[in-house]
């Protein structure tokens, strides 16, 4: 199994792979010191109220939520009509009946539907997490560059262990899974 992060950073470190390890280790804290001050920076100079991705995402939400129609049924919940199709939102607990206001955690079009019939904004019901303070912060732990290797300090004991290579290679290809199977598997 794969993410993206792990397809995106595997493919920037190719040609740092044929290198020694501590040379590669130092590429790889290089990289991460690079993204790290980019999405800081990025963060930093962000005017909105959430970052740019999130922003474009609300405004698409706002746009879709131009033809639906808002009835209210207390203070905090509502019901919207989206052509043949109703939606009930609950602003107190920031949810609603198609589920996106929750996984989002911004307003859905529902929402946004109801907001702008009450006449309010959207940042009170956006996370935290999407806001240009959070995105800073998450980024503002510095990632220290190691001293030239003549200035380490290193025990004797550890100076002194030899590492030998390995005895035997790996062969070629994707290796097998080995699994224990059922006691079932084993008398058919």
């Amino acid at each position: 199994m794969t993410s993206n992060i792990a397809e995106c950073i595997n493919g920037k470190l190719v040609a740092a792979r044929e290198l020694p390890v501590f040379d590669f280790l130092e590429e790889v804290r290089r990289m991460f010191g690079r993204w790290n001050y980019t999405n800081r920076k990025n963060g930093t100079y962000t005017f909105s109220t959430l970052s740019r991705r999130y922003q474009e995402m609300l405004s698409m939400n706002e746009y879709k939520s131009l033809r639906m129609r808002v009835e209210a049924s207390t203070e905090y919940v509502y019901t919207v009509n989206d052509g043949p199709r109703r939606f009930i939102i609950d602003l107190k607990r920031k949810t609603c009946s198609c589920r996106m206001f929750q996984m989002d955690e911004i307003p859905c079009s529902h929402a946004w539907a109801v907001l702008k019939s009450k006449n309010l904004t959207a940042d009170a019901y956006c996370s935290e997490l999407f806001k240009p303070n959070t995105v800073v912060n998450t980024y503002d732990v510095p990632i220290d560059p190691l001293p030239d290797e003549s200035e380490w300090n290193v025990p004797t004991h550890i100076l002194d262990e030899v590492v030998l290579p390995l005895r035997y290679k790996r062969p070629p290809g994707r290796p097998k899974k080995k699994r224990d199977k059922p006691l079932m598997e084993l008398m058919m």
